[in-house]
């Protein structure tokens, strides 16, 4: 039995600059990172006595005799490219609900292909099993996702990403303080809408007339670079809230879907609760915002703010990981 744990994230800066449409063109730029709340898959070979040959467990469970019957795409996309020889039992739980933003889908993916790695004693690196996630969504399932989140999901951290070129992608963990890393932590407030979505869904009209996005694009990754050089210097935070605001203008440009009419309701009412900026999550249209305060101001927000659940969060240093192996 294997049981792994793989964290979700939190994209600040870039998120749509990730999507090899544009990056293989034009490069790609993201800063984002894991937090302590979690996807867990336990795995293990079914003995030969059971009436099925797989039994998968998540929001459903379903039992069936061969992976073609399974309806779990990912599940079934996996097991036929790294086991279609063993008879398995996979359960999921996860801290945090599906298609709401902060890369669930791909913590997934990750936590799929590492324990179905580790069942077979076989290693594979942060990289190779990010790469081998970002293949199984967007070639094998032909999700209309982008590449970040299963970076993010297997190496952990906060990291600034760069796209493009021959190697495809480049990870640079960003090292700051304990004391700034408790600041950006008490600073952001997670808020889940109640909304659920499909990433791919609304991701797919990002993709639609991309050259005439080049310029909102564009700046999109110069925020990224503002927010690498804040968080490296000792720059003011507040300065993140504001390039929040801008961010928020640019999502809604570049994807007319991301935004939707509950969505504006809830940046007004975290304006009028205090925040200094904010973002909804992933590709947009409901599951999870983030909300930028001033330092010292959480407690403050989340007494005016009364829309939707707080999640308290931490940055995990931690990215997809063995936790029992028998």
């Amino acid at each position: 039995m294997v049981i792994t744990k793989t964290p979700y994230r939190i994209s600040l800066f870039g998120g749509g600059t990730d999507h090899p449409a544009w990056y293989r063109e034009h490069g790609g730029e993201v800063i984002s990172f894991a937090i302590d709340k979690y996807c867990y898959l336990t795995t293990r070979i079914l003995p030969p006595f059971f009436s099925h040959k797989y039994r998968i467990a998540y929001s459903k469970v379903e039992t069936t005799n061969s992976i073609g019957e399974i309806q779990h795409p990912a599940v079934r996309a996996a097991l036929r490219k790294y086991c279609p020889d063993l008879n398995l039992e996979i359960h999921h739980d996860g801290d945090l609900p599906a298609r709401s933003g902060v890369g669930s889908s791909s913590a997934f993916a990750v936590g799929l292909i590492h324990s179905l790695s580790i069942l077979q004693n076989k290693e594979i690196s942060i990289d190779e099993l990010a790469n081998e996630s970002i293949h199984l969504e967007q070639v094998e399932l032909e999700e209309n996702v982008g590449s970040q989140d299963q970076i993010a999901c297997a190496a952990g951290g906060l990291n600034y990403i760069k796209f493009g070129g021959e190697k495809e992608w480049d990870l640079e963990p960003i090292t700051i303080s304990d004391s700034k890393k408790s600041e950006i932590e008490n600073r952001t407030v997670l808020i889940f809408t109640g909304v659920n979505r499909s990433s791919s869904d609304i991701q797919a009209n990002l993709l639609i007339d991309l050259d005439k996005k080049t310029k909102t694009m564009q700046r999109t990754m110069e925020l990224v670079r503002e927010c690498k050089e804040i968080l490296l210097n000792d720059s003011n935070l507040d300065e993140i809230g504001e390039m929040l605001v801008e961010s928020w203008s640019l999502k809604k440009a570049m994807n007319s879907n991301a935004i939707t009419p509950e969505l504006e309701e809830i940046w007004k009412e975290s304006q009028r609760a205090g925040a200094l900026g904010g973002k909804v999550l992933g590709a947009g249209g409901g599951g999870f915002c983030m909300f930028w305060v001033r330092e010292g101001g959480r407690e403050d927000f989340l007494k005016e703010f009364r829309f939707g659940t707080h999640v308290p969060i931490k940055i995990s240093n931690e990215g997809s990981s063995c936790i029992l192996k028998s």
